[in-house]
């Protein structure tokens, strides 16, 4: 035959016929080989020649013959190895098992091999098993799953698995090969392992466990032990999987152990009396709760029972501690919340700060700290404590950390306004009296407030410190302008701006010394002819002096006697909100004749006071603008009622009392005055007069007014103060979200506006619904004709 092209010539082979003889000869050189395969004894068979033969069945339309007689000769040797295994039942079983199932593992590829032509034609056009896996299915059914073997291979394994589980040492390989050998008996499914073996034994596991948790728990009442007892199980458990059971066995297993182990027992563990979760947290065990948190997370519900637990410690201790020192003692509130703070942020970290517990110790704090109404002013107390007395031996890292905490108590306060009203206040004083240790400190606890709230929180925060800047600038000129004409005391002013600072718009109008009044009005001539078109006036609240005394009655033991006190050359005080002053004067303040021969702390400020006799005992006394208008006053007279005093001072009441009772009944030391009743309490029938007894080691003396503390009354009328600014701040709110929105539905307007509100103060729904009401009878906003739930912005 010939060809063109490209065009390949094939020359098929003649198919061979055989006749019957043939094809049984062919088919009995097949099964023989294949039992000397079964038997281990394949060194003098030519498996090309063998698979030869199964070709020429399969391909004379004979697979039939070649697939049902393997299959037969596979079943008759499945019947003689079970025969065998049931005869070893009692005798090394497992490992006589392990022995048949590699020796088929080892025939069946070998069989598969010299049939493989079958398994490419023959089984995929009758759609029935392949060889191996034919092979695999037969050992399973007629062997494995045979009924006395079937049972004695499950009895057998989860003995080993128990007695291991009780200390006694087992062959591992046995049953690591066992398990192999059920997982290939699937071909590509874990039925056969999971059914005869994995099930079963999950069942056991879930039995060993309850029993041994309820005895183990029975016999130690210790939650750690337990914990501890939990944590090697599961280790061993894991390490089980990881020698001799089916990976995919692992997760399943370890959650029998967290369902028995742990979820279980769980409320017992953590409430568990002297070992529980709350025992451990008052004992700052942090070790043992990292333990404790490391195996209860393993289960759903552990973080949460645990972090119900932490709350209800933390809140019992926030609780205390407001009920102890939250009324009276301010800086040892703060530094106990302070404590406790730290004391949570150790068990956070044992907690790897998981958020569950975050959110809720934030909402614990939260939860007490507000309790207390007057926690946002014992903060800032505490503050300005630490800034008045400075950060003697710390390092700028110690200080950052006290900063740092309590702006993390500032983030809990829900009025955050009113702790930003009596943060200015404190500020104004210590900016005032020269009380600032450090700018920088000061600039640095501004900062942390700035990033919590915003910078419109501390504007006015930063506008203090530019007044005190510029105020500084000007007594400097000042001083060179007044050099050749000098004021009979020393002056310094301090001009501050209306709207930045905590103090009232006008100021009592008290009766100043002429020599203050005439040195003001000198530096109020200055000021004006460098600022036409402003005004400034005196605010003497916030002031503070210098006044040159003398005693010169006998020092006796508890005893006053009334004297005269002048002030020949007197200073002036301070103001506040636009304008503060402090001086000091050198003059001379003459008393009673004295005895002769007393050194002059004028002429030798270094001298210290040392007769308990002595007479015209010099010293200067340090206060406030309000004590040196009380003070001055006892030149004119030696005597004066309550009602006098509130009379010829112009003092408003309340400061007048309390500027009494520091002169005349705080610590001895200070004690300028003398009263009559003797009594601890200021009455407006006492009678005030001249201690001629007063007597100090020290040459300056600083009368401290008695409370840095707000009265109640001073409380309510700051409450007052901050009610009337809330008002403003929530209509502002109102309106800016309306013009934005234009239209609102009453509720969404009210979720809005507390959202908006919610980092400053949290109005209640009462509050706003009022604020509405007044925009609307002032035209800001308006119902809508067709519901009157909806509001309408009016341009």
């Amino acid at each position: 035959m010939t060809s063109n092209g490209n065009t390949k010539m094939r020359i098929k082979s003649f198919p061979v016929s055989l006749n019957e003889q043939h094809i049984s000869q062919t088919w009995e050189k097949l099964r023989a080989a294949i039992l000397e395969i079964q038997k281990m004894n394949n060194t003098g068979l030519s498996f090309e020649e063998l698979y030869r033969n199964a070709y020429t069945l399969v391909l004379q339309k004979h697979g039939d013959l070649l697939y049902n007689g393997t299959k037969q000769v596979v079943m008759q040797h499945m019947l003689r190895i079970r025969e065998s295994v049931v005869e070893n039942l009692n005798n090394k079983f497992l490992s006589f098992l392990n022995s048949c199932w590699k020796d088929h593992q080892t025939a069946m590829p070998m069989i598969r091999d010299i049939l493989l032509y079958m398994d490419r034609i023959y089984v995929i056009q009758k759609k029935v098993d392949n060889v191996y896996k034919m092979g695999m299915v037969m050992f399973c059914q007629f062997v494995v799953r045979y009924g006395v073997i079937k049972e004695h291979l499950q009895k057998t394994l989860l003995d080993m698995v128990k007695r291991e589980r009780q200390g006694e040492l087992i062959s591992r390989p046995q049953i690591r090969d066992a398990c192999q050998m059920l997982v290939q008996l699937g071909v590509g499914s874990l039925d056969v392992y999971q059914e005869d073996f994995e099930q079963p034994f999950l069942r056991q596991t879930r039995d060993f466990y309850v029993a041994e948790s309820d005895a183990f728990l029975a016999q130690n009442p210790s939650a750690i032990l337990y914990i501890t007892k939990v944590e090697q199980r599961i280790e061993e458990e894991i390490a089980r999987v990881h020698h001799y059971l089916d990976v995919s066995t692992g997760p399943k297993l370890v959650k029998v152990l967290e369902q028995e182990l742990i979820s279980r027992h769980i409320n017992t563990i953590v409430n568990m009396e002297n070992s529980g979760l709350t025992y451990l947290l008052a004992n700052e065990r942090y070790d043992d709760i990292k333990t404790m948190y490391k195996v209860l997370s393993r289960v759903p519900e552990g973080p949460k029972v645990m972090s119900q637990c932490i709350s209800a410690f933390v809140r019992e201790r926030g609780q205390n501690i407001v009920r102890d020192t939250g009324s009276s003692n301010p800086l040892q509130y703060i530094q106990d919340l302070l404590q406790l703070r730290s004391r949570c942020d150790d068990i956070l970290i044992a907690l790897d700060r998981q958020a569950i517990f975050r959110s809720q110790l934030n909402g614990d704090f939260e939860f007490f700290i507000n309790r207390n109404p007057k926690s946002a002013e014992f903060l800032s107390l505490f503050i300005d404590e630490k800034l008045r007395r400075g950060f003697k031996g710390m390092s700028d890292h110690d200080v950052d950390v006290i900063f740092d905490q309590c702006t993390v108590l500032f983030r809990y306060l829900q009025e955050k306004d009113i702790f930003e009203r009596y943060y200015k206040q404190h500020l104004a004083k210590r900016l005032l009296l020269g009380k600032c240790q450090s700018d920088d400190q000061e600039k640095s606890m501004i900062a942390k407030l700035m990033a919590e709230c915003g910078g419109l929180f501390t504007s006015k925060l930063e506008g203090m410190f530019k007044d005190m800047t510029v105020s500084k600038s000007l007594m400097e000129e000042f001083i060179l302008t007044t050099a050749n004409s000098p004021l009979n005391l020393d002056l310094y002013v301090r001009v501050l701006t209306i709207g930045l600072w905590p103090t009232q718009t006008t100021s009592p109008r008290v009766s100043l010394p002429a020599d203050a009044v005439d040195a003001f009005s000198v530096y109020s001539n200055f000021y004006l002819s460098k600022h036409t078109g402003r005004k400034i006036s005196l605010h003497s609240n916030l002031g503070h002096a210098e006044l040159l005394a003398v005693f010169n009655g006998p020092v006796i033991a508890n005893e006053e006697t009334p004297s005269q006190l002048e002030v020949v050359a007197s200073p002036l005080p301070s103001s506040s909100l636009r304008f503060s002053a402090s001086s000091s004067s050198s003059g001379a303040v003459s008393g009673l004749p004295g005895s002769p021969g007393v050194p002059d702390p004028v002429d030798n400020p270094g001298t210290v006071v040392t007769g308990r006799t002595s007479s015209n005992r010099k010293y200067v006394l340090q206060v406030s603008t309000f004590q040196m208008v009380i003070l001055m006053l006892f030149n004119q007279r030696s005597r004066y009622t309550f009602g006098e005093l509130l009379a010829e001072s112009g003092i408003p009441e309340r400061d007048l009392m309390r500027n009494l009772t520091a002169l005349c009944l705080s610590k001895s030391t200070q004690r300028i005055l003398c009263k009559e009743p003797k009594s601890k309490e200021i009455e407006p029938t006492d009678v005030f007069s001249v201690n001629n007894s007063f007597f100090s080691r020290h040459y300056k003396i600083k009368v401290q007014n008695m409370s840095v503390r707000e009265s109640e009354p001073e409380r309510q009328e700051t409450r007052t103060r901050v009610d009337e600014n809330r008002r403003y701040v929530i209509e502002a709110t109102i309106v800016r979200v309306m013009k934005m929105r234009k239209t609102m539905e009453h509720n969404q307007l009210l979720a809005e506006v507390m959202e908006h509100l919610k980092s400053r103060f949290r109005p209640t729904p009462l509050a706003i619904k009022q604020r509405i009401e007044a925009l609307i009878d002032r035209e800001f906003i308006a119902r809508s004709e067709t519901d009157r739930k909806v509001y309408k912005y009016l341009a």
